[in-house]
């Protein structure tokens, strides 16, 4: 799917678990939370793409890679001592770091793939330990990732859900091609849908 597809599905994917979930604690029950959690399902369900630097997110992704390489470079020929100050620092991010990089390898491989949730919800956890980051938020980024494969599956070229054990593509019985009709259509419906819901809301205010 194009991006614009992704994040309407994201956002209906959002809504959904909202409405149907209401008493489950990985969901906010705050206006503001809300809020931060569907926006966190809009970054979720782009996120996958972050394996090719023509996504949105991926070219973002990619030049603060780069940035961020350039000034580690700058300080290792500079400032060589900051290395030894923040040697244990530095380690936990290259650990949390290096699968990511092995990750974005190649477009709809590892990050299109049951791993690639499993690994996002092991670093939700952990980051949520270590740092006490509310973890509705990252409750948002999963459901989103998730969305973003649904949103693909159900595409001709599919996505490969077993990889690295298998490097087959699965796709849904009834697919339809990227950007076409078929896919602006869903699109349109879904956005409809989302604003008659949200219709409903405010004037239940």
């Amino acid at each position: 799917m194009m991006a614009t597809g992704h994040q309407v599905v994201g956002f209906t994917f959002g809504v959904g678990a909202l409405v149907l979930l209401p008493e489950v604690e990985l969901f906010p029950d705050r206006p503001f939370q809300t809020v931060l959690y569907l926006v966190f399902v809009l970054f979720g369900a782009l996120l996958p793409d972050i394996d090719t630097p023509r996504s949105k997110l991926g070219q973002k992704f990619w030049r603060l890679m780069m940035l961020v390489f350039s000034l580690a470079l700058l300080v290792f020929l500079f400032a060589p001592e900051f290395f030894n100050t923040y040697r244990e620092e530095l380690k936990v991010y290259v650990l949390l770091m290096l699968p990511i990089l092995i990750m974005i390898k190649s477009h709809r491989k590892m990050t299109h793939s049951f791993l690639f949730i499993g690994l996002l919800v092991f670093y939700s956890f952990l980051i949520e330990k270590f740092f006490q980051v509310p973890f509705y938020l990252f409750s948002g980024i999963i459901l989103g990732a998730i969305s973003h494969l649904c949103g693909d599956f159900v595409t001709r070229k599919g996505i490969p859900l077993f990889y690295p054990l298998t490097k087959r593509f699965f796709r849904f019985p009834v697919t339809f091609r990227t950007g076409s009709l078929v896919e602006k259509a869903i699109v349109s419906i879904l956005i409809l849908g989302n604003v008659w819901y949200l219709m409903t809301i405010v004037f239940k205010m």
